[in-house]
């Protein structure tokens, strides 16, 4: 009799340890499976990339390339730009629309599309739930960009002239229309700021190799003289941007040494146009170029 009233007990206490407990959380046991929690802010769209090229960048000039990748688990991220000054504040705002997420993305923005001044590009994104961007330590939101609106026409050593070379100064029956610019002979003559060929000659008694360009979006005219014989890339009627050559310093036509007679006309050439005096613009792109 005390032999069989041990079997019961057995099977009530094997079964006491293999059956789960009852769980006061709604019936989970320790052995069923538990979703992970996801790390704090991996929810959010992550910036791993991003660059705006180049750092220095001239109106009516080569785009502006801005280059970046965003991971998230949408699809797609809303993305902008904000343009900011060196300050912090905020000037201007571009969208760049939506963009798939994981894969690089490039975009190519005018020059003219950025004030011209020193500026902080700061990228942000919103995934479809509104969350905002966040980085990995190795990447910034921000990169640095210089936008001007003209450069110095001499991409190469130079010197001003004294005097005698300075608008105004007195030449036979007239007087001298530009400013000369000392610098080796075959030193790069680019433009100041992109635009139309004109006009290109030779002038035997006076300009030697000559080229004139009709800034964009200004009413200003440009002429370059002087150029060394057969260094002229561009053709009339061709449209260049601001830094694209133009020529070489030569010394073609009445002239004594090497240098660039360099003229900055308002209006056109002569016709309709007057001449100004190139030394502060000059000295002022000097100053960034």
């Amino acid at each position: 009799m005390a032999r069989r009233s041990l079997i019961p007990l057995t099977l009530v206490a094997l079964m006491a340890v293999t059956t789960p407990a009852t769980a006061s959380n709604g019936g989970v046991g320790a052995d069923d499976p538990v979703e992970k929690k996801r790390p704090r802010g991996s929810a959010k769209p992550r910036l791993t990339a991003f660059s705006v090229e180049p750092g220095r960048a001239f109106h009516a000039g080569r785009a502006v390339r801005v280059r970046f990748r965003i991971k998230d688990r949408s699809r797609h991220v809303r993305v902008h730009l904000e343009l900011r000054s060196s300050g912090g504040r905020v000037l201007r705002r571009i969208s760049l629309g939506q963009r798939r997420s994981g894969r690089r993305q490039r975009v190519a923005i005018p020059a003219a599309s950025f004030p011209q001044r020193d500026l902080r590009v700061q990228i942000g994104a919103r995934d479809p739930a509104g969350r905002g961007l966040t980085r990995t330590r190795r990447v910034s939101k921000q990169r640095r960009l210089v936008v001007r609106a003209h450069r110095f026409p001499i991409d190469g050593p130079f010197s001003y002239s004294g005097p005698d070379g300075r608008f105004g100064a007195a030449r036979p029956g007239r007087t001298h229309q530009g400013q000369d610019l000392p610098a080796p002979e075959g030193t790069p003559v680019v433009a100041p700021r992109g635009g139309t060929v004109q006009h290109i000659a030779y002038q035997a008694e006076g300009a030697g190799h000559y080229v004139v360009l009709r800034g964009a979006g200004e009413d200003r005219t440009y002429v370059f003289m002087h150029l060394v014989t057969g260094s002229i890339p561009v053709r009339e009627g061709q449209r260049v941007r601001t830094g694209e050559r133009l020529g070489s310093v030569g010394n073609t036509g009445r002239s004594f040494g090497a240098h660039l007679h360099f003229e900055i006309w308002v209006g056109g050439w002569y016709a309709g146009g007057r001449p100004i005096d190139p030394l502060p613009s000059l000295k002022r792109w000097d100053s960034w170029s």
